[in-house]
């Protein structure tokens, strides 16, 4: 995989995140909402370091 499509990929989940963000009522937000917002970000932060390795 290219350096050019990882960034294409991380900008898309990024993309998708916060639109999931802004969709979400924070009413029925749940804590296993927040931890899988985490785990994707964790996810996305390490693509980003594996791009600059």
């Amino acid at each position: 995989m290219s350096q050019k499509t990882s960034l294409k990929e991380i900008k898309q989940r990024l993309s998708e995140f916060l639109e999931e963000m802004e969709a979400m009522n924070p009413e029925d937000m749940e804590v296993s909402d927040v931890d899988e917002w985490i785990a994707l970000l964790d996810e996305l932060e390490k693509k980003v370091q594996s791009m600059h390795e």
